[in-house]
């Protein structure tokens, strides 16, 4: 029987010879073996794609992984040349790279955010500025062709007491209307040509004041539209 501590030799002496050829198929990435992770999982036809400080790249039978160093048992850790260290040197700087990309995409989103805000903020300005011309143009527009009304009414107003004149108990009467100078009445006259022309006067005013009425009650309700329109468009102040 071999003694205990022949055994130990030979186990010592075989466990190196499997080190050294691992060692030696490492430095061969082409070089195909089977790694078994601390988890228990095997990687078959396992062999290396690319190292990092960290860890290796590793391509095997069912695909390809990165495997960390601190994930592989102590042998395939020294073939690799596993630094603690450097690994967590190299992890730390990765942390912070990613965390200058995350700011990065943070700052560069809020600016877009911003910008977008800015732009819809001037689109509503524009429309709000577009209405409120609009209400503006209207409210003018009504009052000019309120003081048409005014104006028509008042020379209606003037034809008919004119009308109410045109035979007369004074001595002498003069009537005048925007259609011409009537000339004088004399007293007891009845002067059938002032009259049927400023009949005629009124009946067209009549007919024009119609039209203008209606024009009026259009305009006031086209600025109330507007108005309604102007109000939605507007920030709600409340709360």
């Amino acid at each position: 029987m071999m003694s205990l501590s022949r055994i130990a030799f030979l186990t010592a002496a075989v466990l190196s010879l499997c080190t050294a050829a691992f060692a030696a198929d490492s430095s061969d990435q082409t070089k195909k073996s089977a790694v078994t992770l601390r988890s228990g999982k095997v990687l078959e036809d396992a062999y290396v794609l690319d190292k990092k400080p960290n860890g290796v790249t590793l391509a095997y039978k069912d695909g390809c992984m990165f495997v960390r160093f601190s994930d592989m048992p102590l042998e395939f850790q020294r073939i690799f040349g596993y630094d603690a260290i450097k690994s967590a040197r190299y992890e730390n700087k990765l942390r912070e790279q990613k965390k200058a990309i995350e700011k990065e995409e943070k700052e560069r989103k809020a600016r877009e955010d911003k910008r977008k805000a800015d732009q819809n903020k001037r689109y509503k300005d524009s429309r709000i500025n577009a209405q409120q011309q609009i209400v503006s143009r209207l409210e003018h527009e009504l009052a000019e062709a309120q003081k048409r009304l005014d104006t028509m009414d008042k020379t209606i107003s003037q034809d008919r007491d004119a009308l109410g004149m045109s035979t007369v108990g004074s001595s002498r009467v003069s009537i005048e209307s925007p259609w011409g100078y009537g000339g004088p009445i004399r007293s007891g006259e009845h002067n059938a040509a002032v009259t049927n022309m400023l009949m005629k006067e009124v009946n067209t005013l009549d007919a024009k004041r119609e039209n203008q009425a209606q024009n009026v009650i259009d305009l006031q309700l086209k600025l109330e539209a507007a108005r309604r329109t102007l109000d939605k468009m507007l920030p709600d102040d409340k709360g």
